[in-house]
């Protein structure tokens, strides 16, 4: 258990170390996102007072300059000259209106006629440059307005004012600036009073917004203070629960400052979406390292728990490496995959183990392989049948090229099926299925009957299908070239090098009930020079072919027309038998042989009686020829 934790530690470390320089990245990276959305929420403060003073500044240098007209002209500005002079700039400027205020307090207005002001505004102006007063109720539109003052001087002294009022209600559209698409609150204060000059959502007056349960979220809690004790920046405070960055800048236009307020969402979109994908990148990484150390802990119990039946295991494991690479190095295939089986029918505790290696095109197995308790070839022959006969369904059961482990045929397997049917009269209750793959292609099953233990480890079983596949496939190949170099290629039996073979094989075999025949076909060279080499080959594979149907794999063609046939174990009767059989059916074909022939109870050496049955067809075929020459004389 140590050890296994100790083994945790690095990698416990490493992750650690992971999560921390990711909290590290994020500090710094939410920071400067921050730094830049603070930055972003200052500019766009700033567009908006450069638009109030440019359009300001535009306005009211109009306005001098007409005041300045006036104060030229030796008499004061009739409402004719007013008129024409005003109409146009109040139909473009910020003002609602100006007014032409007279020193007998009469007012000229484009709206109305001159008119007497009742009360006293000339005289309680009392100022020689411009001026802006606080906001107050228009008594001609009874709106919140400012008014600005331009005074016309006449030998020195204020004859009267151009009264420029500016409505409150309309400023925002005046000065309009559009930042984070309109989400924003902007209101202009006028802090020698505090009134709202500005407001673009209808805040009715400064006191209501001070009071509309906003709080800073710092130690310090009124709000109205905090900007009061500021010159410019942007100050973090909540509303209603929402948290809210508020912008304040003096707009240098007399003493009005500027308030932009925008919802943390919106200000700080980009921050807070840095902030959540960090946060979700970092609650991965802490549950990944949990899920880790949760794993690995169950793991090391398990492990400690059933160590010793995991040790079996390793060695089990062990022993599958070294039968692979016997299967990859020994030359006996055969012996190597049935060793393989064997280790695997016992990691299982499974009752057998086989391979089929199945042609479905040509339906037929091409190679079996078994190893079990139950070693019948009736369930081979079932299961090949089986497989041969629904080859379609066998392929749809593999069409993800899976190995299956089937707990319970009875549960997981339909009644109606063939499969099922089988599976119960051969006694299977559960199985493991592994298919032997060739491209897209099906071309045979791994399975183990009745698996004890172990079931669900099927990842090992799927490699050693490559092996042994490979290793079947190069033992094809092995009896394959074997078959080029022991067959003849003009009649399919076996060859000299195959004949050459067996003799090396039996040298020094003490033999029993052995014969031998030597045969030569007569008269080969004739037919050749007569009727052609295909002739000649027909005669040669006729002949051979006898040889096969009588002796079947004990008879070689040792040359162009020479056989030789090699009997164990058979009693001289049969024997004879066979060699008479033989003479018969020549005869019928009417294919002239020379033979010799030889049956010993008990041979020393091979090489000897071979020579003895060559010299008793040599001195046939003499016969034959002396016989033919003879005939030839007569005729």
């Amino acid at each position: 258990m140590k050890k296994q934790i100790n083994q945790l530690l690095p990698t416990l470390l490493v992750m650690i170390l992971i999560l921390a320089l990711t909290v590290t990245t994020y500090n710094i990276s939410f920071k400067q996102e921050e730094e830049s959305c603070y930055n972003r929420l200052e500019n766009a403060s700033n567009a908006i007072i450069q638009s109030i003073q440019n359009r300001m500044q535009d306005d009211l240098n109009y306005l001098r300059l007409i005041g300045k007209d006036f104060s030229n002209e030796d008499h004061l500005p009739t409402y004719e000259e007013y008129t024409s002079r005003l109409s146009t700039f109040e139909d473009v400027s910020l003002f609602e209106r100006v007014d032409l205020l007279m020193q007998n307090n009469t007012m000229y207005t484009m709206h109305k006629d001159a008119q007497q002001i009742q009360s006293n505004d000339f005289l309680t102006l009392d100022f020689n440059a411009e001026y802006m007063d606080l906001a107050h109720i228009d008594s001609m539109t009874n709106k919140k307005s400012v008014n600005y003052y331009v005074p016309i001087k006449q030998n020195e002294s204020v004859v009267a004012y151009l009264v420029g009022v500016i409505q409150c209600d309309t400023l925002d559209e005046q000065f309009y600036t559009q930042i984070y698409n309109g989400k924003t609150q902007n209101l202009i204060i006028d802090t020698t009073d505090g009134q709202v000059v500005m407001n673009n959502q209808d805040i009715l007056d400064y006191d209501t917004f001070s009071t509309n349960g906003c709080k800073l979220l710092s130690p310090k809690k009124d709000v109205i203070k905090q900007i009061h004790a500021l010159k410019s920046g942007v100050v973090k405070f909540e509303q209603d629960g929402k948290k809210k960055y508020l912008s304040y800048k003096p707009v240098k236009v007399y003493n009005w400052e500027l308030i932009v307020i925008v919802d943390e969402d919106v200000a700080f979109a980009s921050a807070l979406a840095l902030k959540k994908n960090y946060m979700a990148m970092v609650i991965c990484e802490v549950v990944i390292l949990l899920l880790y150390c949760g794993f690995y802990i169950t793991k090391v119990r398990r492990i400690s728990k059933k160590s010793n039946e995991f040790e079996k295991d390793l060695n089990v494991s062990h022993t599958l490496i070294q039968c692979v690479r016997k299967l990859s190095n020994d030359t006996n295939q055969k012996g190597a995959i049935d060793d393989i089986l064997k280790t695997i029918c016992e990691f299982y505790q499974a009752e057998r183990c086989y391979v089929l290696d199945l042609d479905f095109e040509h339906k037929q197995g091409n190679g079996i392989y078994e190893y079990g308790n139950r070693n019948d070839d009736i369930h081979i022959d079932n299961m090949v049948r089986l497989c041969l006969e629904n080859m379609d369904l066998v392929q749809r059961f593999f069409e993800n090229q899976k190995s299956y482990y089937i707990e319970d045929v009875t549960r997981e397997i339909s009644k109606t099926s063939p499969i099922y049917s089988s599976f119960i009269s051969q006694k299977i209750q559960s199985i493991i299925l592994v298919p032997f793959v060739d491209g897209q292609q099906i071309k045979g099953v791994f399975a183990v009957d009745n698996p004890k233990q172990n079931y669900y480890q099927k990842d090992f079983l799927e490699s050693l299908c490559f092996f042994i596949k490979t290793a079947m496939a190069r033992e094809k190949e092995k009896k394959h070239l074997e078959n080029l170099s022991y067959v003849d290629s003009l009649t399919y039996a076996q060859n000299r090098n195959h004949f050459n073979e067996y003799i090396e094989k039996n040298r020094r075999k003490e033999l029993h009930s052995v014969g031998v025949i030597y045969l030569d076909l007569n008269g080969l060279k004739e037919i050749n020079d007569k009727m052609g080499h295909l002739a000649g080959d027909t005669l040669i594979i006729s002949a051979s072919y006898v040889l096969q149907e009588i002796f079947a794999d004990n008879s070689y063609r040792i040359g162009g027309d020479e056989f030789v046939v090699i009997e164990q174990d058979v009693l001289e009767s049969e024997f004879m038998s066979k060699y008479n059989k033989l003479l018969v059916r020549m005869k019928e074909l009417e294919i002239s042989v020379a033979t010799g022939y030889i049956w010993k109870e008990r041979c020393l050496n091979l090489s000897e009686i071979l020579q003895a049955a060559d010299q008793k067809m040599y001195e046939d075929k003499k016969r034959y020829y002396s016989i033919a020459q003879n005939d030839r004389r007569r005729r």
